[in-house]
C-alpha cells in the first residue's frame, strides 16, 4: 500500500509537469460566479490566488463583456504559482481606465488608457520571471478571459500603446511649505511641493500638491481630485535642463507611525510612466516668507527645481530659494 501512494503522488507529479512542460499552457476562466471574495483556482499545475476580486460566466447579468472571466479588483493582488519556473506570463482580458499594475518579479507590461477602458490579447504581458510564483498589484480592475503561462520562452508583444514604466522606492522626502503662504494657499487648499528621492538619486519625483488639512500631507491626490498643479515633474539627472513635465499624476499619502506612506505615479511628457513607493518621514522646509514679485498672467511661468541638493524656484530668468531669497549658484 505504501509503494502505492508513492506511485500515485509520483504520477500525479508527472501529470503536472507534464502539462506544464507545454508552451505555452493556456488556463481559461471558470464558469462560475464569485463575487468580491479571495479565492484560489487550480487548473493544469498552475495555482492562481486573487486577494480580492470576482468571477462571472459570459452570460451573467453583471457581466457585459461577452467573455467568462475572472477578475483581480482595485487595489488587489492576483498571484500564479508552478511547480516549475516561468519564464513569461500573457493575460487576454480587460483592464479599467488609467489601469495601473506592478509585479514581484520579471519585466511587465500592459494597455492604459487615461479615459477608456482597454482590451487586448493580450492586454498584460510579464517576461523574465525566472521563479515558481509572480504576483501582480492593480491599481485598478483587471478582468482575465484566459491566462497563458510560458516556461521556455517570454511572450509576444503587446499590440497597441504600452506604457514604459519605471519603478523605484524612495529613500529620503522632503516637502517646501507653501501653506501660510496666501500666493499659493487658502483654506482648505494648502500648498506642498513634495520631492522623493530614490537611493540612486534620479529619477526623483516633485510633487505639486494641496492638501485639504494645514500640516497634514495625507490624502488621495489626482486631476479628478482638483489637488494637484501644474508644477509636478520628473528630475532625470543633475543637470538642471534634464527634466520632463508630466501631464497625468494620481498618488495617496496616508500617515503611519513612522511618519507616512506615499504611494502613486506620475506619467511625464516623455511617455513613461514613474511609479513610486516611499515609507518614513517627510521634512517640511518653510517657504513661507517669500518675497517673489508677483506679475501678470501673461508673465514667464516660475518653475521649481532641485539645485545642489536644495529646493529653488526658478522666476523670470532668476533663481530662489524657498523663503524667496535671490541666490547665484
Amino acid at each position: 500500500m505504501k509503494h502505492f501512494f508513492s506511485f500515485i503522488a509520483v504520477l500525479l507529479f508527472a501529470i503536472g509537469a507534464k502539462a506544464q512542460s507545454e508552451e505555452p499552457v493556456i488556463i481559461t476562466a471558470p464558469d462560475t460566479v464569485l463575487e468580491k471574495t479571495a479565492y484560489t483556482l487550480v487548473d493544469q499545475g498552475i495555482t492562481i490566488e486573487v486577494s480580492y476580486g470576482s468571477a462571472y460566466p459570459a452570460t451573467h447579468s453583471y457581466n457585459h463583456t461577452g467573455y467568462t472571466y475572472f477578475a483581480c479588483l482595485a487595489n488587489s493582488s492576483i498571484k500564479f504559482s508552478a511547480t516549475q519556473a516561468m519564464k513569461g506570463i500573457a493575460i487576454n482580458g480587460w483592464v479599467k481606465k488609467n489601469f495601473s499594475a506592478s509585479s514581484d518579479k520579471g519585466v511587465i507590461n500592459y494597455l492604459s488608457d487615461e479615459y477608456d477602458d482597454s482590451t487586448g490579447e493580450p492586454v498584460l504581458t510579464i517576461s523574465d520571471i525566472d521563479a515558481t510564483s509572480v504576483t501582480i498589484s492593480c491599481d485598478n480592475q483587471l478582468r482575465c478571459f484566459s491566462v497563458e503561462v510560458y516556461f521556455s520562452e517570454n511572450p509576444g508583444g503587446i499590440a497597441g500603446d504600452v506604457m514604459d514604466t519605471v519603478r523605484f522606492t524612495a529613500v529620503t522626502a522632503q516637502a517646501a511649505d507653501y501653506s501660510n503662504d496666501e500666493t499659493f494657499s487658502s483654506e482648505g487648499s494648502y500648498s506642498y511641493w513634495l520631492n522623493l528621492v530614490p537611493a540612486t538619486t534620479y529619477p526623483q519625483v516633485w510633487l505639486d500638491m494641496y492638501s485639504a488639512v494645514k500640516g497634514d500631507l495625507s490624502g488621495s491626490y489626482s486631476l479628478y481630485d482638483y489637488n494637484v498643479g501644474d508644477y509636478t515633474y520628473v528630475q532625470l539627472s543633475a543637470s538642471e535642463l534634464d527634466y520632463e513635465y508630466v501631464y497625468d499624476q494620481a498618488f495617496t499619502i496616508t500617515k503611519t507611525a513612522n511618519g507616512y506612506h506615499v504611494e502613486g505615479y506620475v506619467i511625464a511628457d516623455n511617455d513613461v510612466q514613474y511609479e513610486f513607493v516611499y515609507d518614513g518621514p517627510i521634512e517640511l522646509i518653510n517657504a513661507s516668507e517669500t518675497d517673489i514679485e508677483q506679475v501678470e498672467q501673461t508673465a514667464v511661468k516660475t518653475r521649481k527645481i532641485l539645485h545642489n541638493g536644495q529646493l529653488r524656484m526658478l522666476y523670470d530668468g532668476r533663481t530662489y530659494d524657498v523663503q524667496g531669497r535671490e541666490v547665484k549658484d
